[in-house]
């Protein structure tokens, strides 16, 4: 049947007044849908941002892809002002920036997908105090590195939050060296979850995340948060670190200043239950090292659980650095890029954990206002050039012994548990009574290190036990190079190359194993060579002293030798008399020294 002209003009106008009829009801055009948009640096602005035809720059992405819902997928590479971006970057409301497609890289692999640089001006900040990346609100930022890297900005951040609802995930933020890695405006309801945010905040107010105006009801999970001056910063109430509603799991650990620092200046709750510290509990007070520290005390913080992270420390490294033409300076924050000029001033800053180390150079009064003797600190570990064993970082001077003590002066005083690690340790001057290392503390470890210049005793043993010594060059100190003199029970001497002394060891009481055959004793490889006497045995009560496997003047098919004519290897003054009593010395397996030579 065929359709009249007259019934198709009349259907078209019939279906004209329907639409007239429900104008709420439109056709909904293709470009209205959110898009997906694609960035590489091998592709052009001018092109359509498809996968096959992407845009070069992020920042022309961002221009583009300006509909909520929108997703923007970058590929690989490093994406700065060579690349022609555009500092601060801003992403729209409601678009997603995604970088790497494994997000488990967190913006690492092969080759990163870099943001580098920052720009423009925070908003409301002053001038100087630029952004690498201004997220929108319900914007969504993942796998990319973020660094501000930007040397003309006074004050760097990573990321400036003051839109709500924006996601952060699987991103490293790093670098932001003079403000913070992420700064939390006034804004909320944020989802940071599963970030590294390391090695923000060089100077020491920066930080890696700082709720400074906001971030109320936001979450903070599973991030990885060290390396930073401060590794959270509190100046209002924030983000939930763990306990009300955020899983936590965390791993706030190794930043310079403290783990989490509360600058409120009223009172504010910070829950940081769940998360993973430096110690466990949290520890709690002003010095840097401690995981937590409440400056203003308007703070209730909650960090129960906690556990203890898998590589504890107290900070991080603390740097020293004695070039008279680098940075160094005591008014520095101690790191890499601006030190401390001394280890004096490194050791009142250091806590237990903390790693200070020292560049090569001499660290004397004269030079460079050490004031001796230096301290070390409980568990801290001071570091110098370990493959040289101090060949080129001299600790040298002398100061007044603890009273009580026979020495008149001491260069370093080893706190418990602490590391002493690749240093020539000597007085500044001949002197009548002086020890290079005194142990009146446990547990102490010395190692690839070289001691010389005592006229009392290189390394002098208190009533302390336990110690570590290995790997030193314990040479050319006239009086003796170990003494053994009130303790140094459970000790283990291994490897080390004694020569040139007065006395190589002397032994007053029962003290440190040179070497043993049994299990869990020292391995010894001690030489014991070209000393006035290797091995002295001065006991007022029987000991025995373990020296097997060793090497000596006189050793292998023979035995080290006994006597106390200058060359012997061994003299008991036992065979002076009284005071003395004759010892128990076990040197089953000794050998000849080879290198150096044997002075015969």
């Amino acid at each position: 049947m065929k359709t009249s002209a007259y019934t198709r003009i009349l259907v078209v106008i019939l279906a004209a007044l329907a639409l007239a009829a429900c104008p709420g009801k439109k056709v909904k055009k293709p470009d209205e849908a959110p898009a997906v948009y694609y960035v590489s640096p091998a592709g052009l602005d001018s092109n359509p941002g498809t996968q096959a035809s992407p845009f070069k720059t992020i920042t022309h992405a961002m221009r583009v892809a300006t509909r909520s819902g929108s997703t923007v997928h970058v590929a690989p590479g490093t994406y700065n002002v060579a690349n022609n971006e555009t500092f601060p970057i801003t992403v729209p409301a409601g678009v997603l920036l995604i970088g790497d497609d494994d997000e488990t890289r967190k913006g690492g692999g092969s080759t990163p997908t870099s943001i580098v640089g920052g720009g423009g001006q925070a908003p409301g900040a002053t001038a100087g105090f630029g952004v690498a990346l201004l997220p929108g609100a319900g914007s969504t930022i993942a796998g990319f590195t973020i660094t501000n890297d930007n040397p003309a900005l006074s004050g760097r951040y990573g990321l400036f939050l003051n839109n709500s609802n924006v996601t952060l995930r699987n991103n490293t933020v790093t670098g932001a060296t003079h403000k913070a890695g992420i700064y939390v405006d006034a804004s909320t309801n944020h989802m940071i979850t599963g970030n590294r945010i390391v090695d923000n905040g060089g100077s020491s107010m920066g930080s890696g995340l700082d709720f400074g105006k906001g971030g109320a009801l936001s979450k903070v999970e599973n991030n990885v948060i060290t390396g930073n001056g401060y590794g959270v910063r509190y100046d209002v109430a924030g983000g939930d670190l763990g306990g009300a509603g955020s899983a936590g799991g965390n791993t706030i650990s190794c930043n310079t200043q403290n783990n989490l620092v509360s600058f409120a200046p009223s009172a504010i709750t910070i829950t940081a239950a769940s998360n993973m510290w430096d110690h466990v509990p949290p520890t709690r007070g002003t010095s840097s090292g401690n995981d937590i520290f409440d400056s203003s005390g308007f703070a209730t913080i909650n960090a129960t659980p906690a556990a203890l992270t898998s590589n504890p420390c107290a900070s991080v490294t603390l740097y020293v650095d004695v070039n008279p033409l680098g940075s160094g300076s005591d008014n520095n924050p101690g790191t890499q890029s601006l030190p401390f000029k001394t280890i004096t001033h490194a050791m009142t800053v250091a806590t237990s954990g903390t790693t200070v180390q020292v560049a090569p150079g001499i660290y004397d009064t004269l030079n460079n206002n050490e004031t001796f003797p230096i301290t070390v600190p409980a568990g801290v570990l001071l570091i110098g050039d370990e493959a040289n064993k101090g060949g080129g970082t001299s600790i040298v001077g002398r100061g007044p012994a603890p009273t009580g003590f026979a020495a008149s002066s001491v260069t370093l005083l080893p706190g418990t548990g602490s590391t002493i690690a690749g240093f020539t340790i000597t007085p500044d001057a001949a002197s009548v009574g002086h020890d290079v290392l005194l142990l009146n503390n446990g547990s102490v470890t010395l190692r690839n290190s070289t001691v010389s210049g005592a006229s009392r005793y290189g390394v002098e043993f208190d009533a302390s036990t336990n110690h570590v010594i290995t790997g030193n060059q314990i040479a050319n100190n006239p009086g003796s190079g170990l003494g053994f003199v009130n303790g140094g029970v459970g000790s283990r001497v291994e490897n080390n190359v004694i020569t040139g002394n007065g006395v190589g060891v002397e032994y007053d009481v029962a003290g440190g194993d040179l070497g043993s055959t049994s299990t869990g004793g020292s391995a010894g490889g001690n030489v014991i060579s070209c000393n006035a006497n290797d091995l002295v045995a001065a006991a007022q009560t029987p000991i025995t002293i373990s020296a097997a496997n060793n090497f000596w003047d006189h050793g292998a098919p023979a035995t080290p030798t006994v006597g106390c004519n200058a060359g012997d290897d061994i003299c008991d003054l036992s065979m002076f008399g009284a005071p003395f009593v004759a010892a128990t010395i076990i040197t089953t397996n000794a050998a000849t020294t080879v290198n150096p030579a044997a002075c015969q």
